[in-house]
């Protein structure tokens, strides 16, 4: 029930204890600024301003005397404080002129209106300053008896608020009411529900004679998403109270524009900050983009339609070390090792294509070349190329990857062919063996039956020694080819005139070129055509060449050596008409085993070393040899160049050794092959020496002790004690100094004959031994 009397001012209904903290934020100021660049927003927005509102007419304008007529007015505050000093006067304005006053606010509110309205009576226990009745409710308490899904119901609104209007109207004196349920409804974002509770209101003033004094605060309306809200709550009342004063009836229409300006330029203000907010965190943005780019691991950079750079980061100009002066403002193909590449990809980016990792060399500013990969695409506008944007990639461990990878598939392929090569040469090893093993079986056998038949075991002889000698020149020519490849021949070299070399290889070669019927053009020229070189090897090489193509061409067919000199050099060609050979052959028949392609019946023959070995020794002397054809059946043509040199021809061949009378020497061949060293010392007894044989270490020891001989011939490879060994005791033995030891092996590489020379040998001959040149070395002093 309404107070009266010395408390009456205060409230009936205590509220909640404790300020409400729901209006702390809009008591918060607004600071707006605008920009000089942003138009008026009055200018704007003066189309929604001239749409006039229909204010309610039906009531005077309100007075804040005992004698003012019923009013419904909005008020839109920015500072709390200030309008509840107005709500204080108004409502003080009713309970003087003892009629009723009724506060339904926040909590917060509450408790300031009761300091407010005690301030303007006299103090507690003191008789009452004003006559009337003082009602205050909390807000949200009376909102939330009559609020039905979130909408103001009319009879619950009759029976919660009606009830307390009515009650004091009855008294015929002026009701001052004040409500902010409505601007909590809004604070909710239910502007329709504001606007009802605010038709209630009205309905309710059609029954019962009121003012009705509502606040709103203006934070509730920042943007023009709330204008059309904030312009039906400003019609829905009589008029817009301005601040301080109420207004008078003139004055309404220009209040309520006064409102709509208001409003519109919080929004504005509103906007503004809205929009340099969103302009700050654009700003932001484009700063961490720019240092996220900038900064970034990855080198970038982008390229104009003409092909200049426009911009690059660190990292691409840290990869290619150039400072921006030096990289930017600069056409992009002048740092391209490969201009055609360059230009291939800006083709294809001006067709609007997209690469993705390809591969190009980019000049450093050092001068060394980079390679890298490169994704880029192009900005499109309109049909036209504006930039590029370009990521570029340093490949260097790629490409070395890659060309590792390359280099192994090749050499996995060389390989492949030298264990095919090995395999057709074991073959053909084979075979050539074996060629000789049969005549020489055959003699062998002959020898054996053709008892005291001379013509018989001559012929014989003559296949096993002519058999025997092939054999040699095939072993031969694999212990050379091993040695010269590896570097291990030591060459005597003197000035030599080529035409002579040539003369001597042809010499050797005869015997082939007049079985197959070639005809041989010789061309050698006049002049001295003179090199440095070891005159044996380098013959040695021709004489191979030579062979080679008498080998390859047909009976009947031609041979041309022609030989010429230039300032430099000394050039020779061998050609031929014979079978030629395909491209990709001409390219490896200098390696180690590689042949052409051979019939059946292996008519050829060789071992296909002859061309390998020609080109080591030509290499050795600092020559060249090259071959060509045009193709398969129609010839070949072998070029070497050598070095030419000035200075007088060679000089006469030194005399041979002289050699001392045949004389008979006591000799022991010493041999665990009993066939080998029977046989050597049959051929040496034959000779006119007292040659024997025995097949151990122990047994040489012991014919040393007692015959004292005058020779050993000593094979190295002795089961119970090597060559070297016992060549050492034989040495140690009395009387044994002298003597000459030979040593009998199937090594004869430099480092095997340093090996014997050093155990005491005097002299090294290689298996299997040649007969003659043993004998020679018997005659000498």
């Amino acid at each position: 029930m309404p107070e009266s009397g010395p408390a009456a001012w205060r409230p009936r209904r205590e509220c909640d204890a404790g300020p409400c903290r729901r209006w702390r934020r809009l008591r918060q100021p607004s600071h707006f600024s605008r920009r000089p660049d942003v138009p008026s927003r009055s200018l704007v927005r003066r189309s929604s301003i001239d749409e006039r509102c229909t204010l309610n007419t039906d009531t005077q304008p309100a007075a804040l005397d005992a004698s003012s007529e019923a009013a419904h007015f909005v008020r839109f505050y920015k500072d709390e404080v200030v309008l509840l000093a107005e709500v204080s006067e108004f409502l003080d304005q009713g309970l003087r002129a003892g009629g009723a006053g009724i506060a339904i606010a926040t909590a917060e509110h509450l408790a300031m209106l009761r300091q407010q309205l005690a301030g303007l009576g006299g103090l507690e226990g003191e008789p009452g300053w004003f006559p009337g009745e003082l009602v205050m409710l909390d807000a949200a308490d009376l909102l939330a008896r009559f609020m039905v899904d979130g909408w103001p119901d009319a009879r619950r609104f009759d029976e919660v608020v009606g009830t307390v209007v009515r009650k004091a109207a009855n008294t015929g004196r002026p009701v001052h009411a004040f409500g902010e349920m409505v601007a909590l409804l809004c604070e909710q974002g239910r502007f329709d529900a504001a606007v009802r509770l605010e038709e209630l209101w009205n309905g309710l003033r059609v029954e019962c004679r009121f003012t009705l004094f509502c606040a709103y605060p203006w934070q509730l309306f920042p943007t023009d998403g709330e204008a059309a809200a904030f312009r039906r709550i400003c019609c829905v009342h009589d008029h817009v109270r301005p601040h301080g004063h109420a207004a008078m009836p003139a004055q309404r229409e220009a209040s309520l524009q006064l409102a709509l300006l208001e409003q519109d330029n919080l929004a504005l203000r509103s906007e503004v900050a809205r929009a340099r907010a969103s302009e700050q965190t654009l700003l932001h943005r484009e700063r961490e983009l720019a240092d996220f780019l900038e900064n970034a691991a990855e080198s970038l950079h982008r390229v104009g339609p003409d092909g200049i750079i426009l911009w690059a980061n660190k990292a691409e100009l840290a990869l290619l070390g150039y400072r921006w002066d030096e990289y930017v403002g600069h056409h992009v193909a002048r740092f391209h090792a490969d201009r055609p590449v360059i230009e291939d990809i800006l083709h294809r980016l001006q067709a609007g294509e997209t690469l993705h990792d390809q591969p190009a060399r980019l000049r450093c500013r050092d001068g060394s070349i980079r390679h890298v990969v490169i994704s880029t695409n192009a900005c499109i506008d309109n049909g036209r190329l504006r930039y590029t944007r370009c990521f570029t990639r340093d490949a260097t461990e790629r490409h070395l990857l890659e060309l590792a990878h390359r280099e192994r598939e090749a050499l996995v392929a060389e390989l492949s062919h030298s264990n095919r090569a090995k395999d057709e040469f074991l073959a053909m090893l084979a075979h050539e063996l074996r060629n000789p093993l049969a005549p020489i079986s055959a003699a062998a056998q002959l020898l054996a039956i053709a008892g005291g038949d001379q013509e018989r075991i001559g012929q014989a002889s003559a296949v096993i020694l002519r058999q025997v000698g092939h054999m040699k020149g095939l072993i031969d020519d694999l212990l050379d080819v091993a040695r010269v490849t590896r570097g291990l021949v030591a060459l005597a070299k003197n000035p030599v005139d080529l035409r002579d070399v040539v003369a001597e290889a042809v010499e050797q070669a005869a015997p082939l070129v007049q079985s197959r019927r070639h005809r041989l053009v010789l061309d050698v020229g006049a002049a001295p055509a003179m090199v440095s070189a070891d005159r044996k090897r380098i013959i040695q090489a021709i004489a191979n060449i030579v062979t080679n193509a008498a080998k390859f061409t047909p009976n009947g067919g031609e041979l041309a050596i022609r030989l010429a000199t230039t300032a430099n050099d000394v050039v020779l060609e061998v050609t031929d008409n014979g079978i030629g050979m395909e491209a990709g052959l001409a390219t490896r028949i200098f390696d180690l085993f590689v042949q052409g392609q051979r019939g059946p019946d292996r008519t050829q023959g060789g071992l296909g070393i002859g061309l390998a070995l020609a080109r080591s020794l030509v290499e050795s002397h600092g020559g060249t040899i090259a071959a060509r054809s045009v193709g398969a059946g129609k010839g070949s043509t072998f070029t070497v160049r050598l070095p030419r040199v000035d200075g007088a021809l060679a000089g006469a061949p030194a005399s041979p050794a002289q050699t001392l009378p045949g004389r008979s020497l006591r000799i022991v061949v010493v041999d665990d092959n009993r066939d080998a060293a029977d046989s050597l010392a049959g051929l040496l007894t034959a000779s006119g020496h007292a040659a024997s044989a025995v097949h151990s270490s122990v047994a040489a020891l012991e014919v040393a002790a007692s015959a004292c001989p005058q020779v050993f011939v000593l094979d190295i490879g002795l089961p119970d004690i090597d060559g070297i060994a016992l060549a050492g005791r034989l040495r140690a033995m009395p009387g044994m100094a002298g003597v000459m030891l030979v040593a009998v092996t199937g090594y004869g590489q430099d480092s095997d004959r340093e090996r014997t020379r050093a155990a005491g040998f005097d002299h090294h001959l290689v298996k299997p031994v040649d007969t003659a040149e043993l004998l020679a070395l018997l005659t000498r002093p």
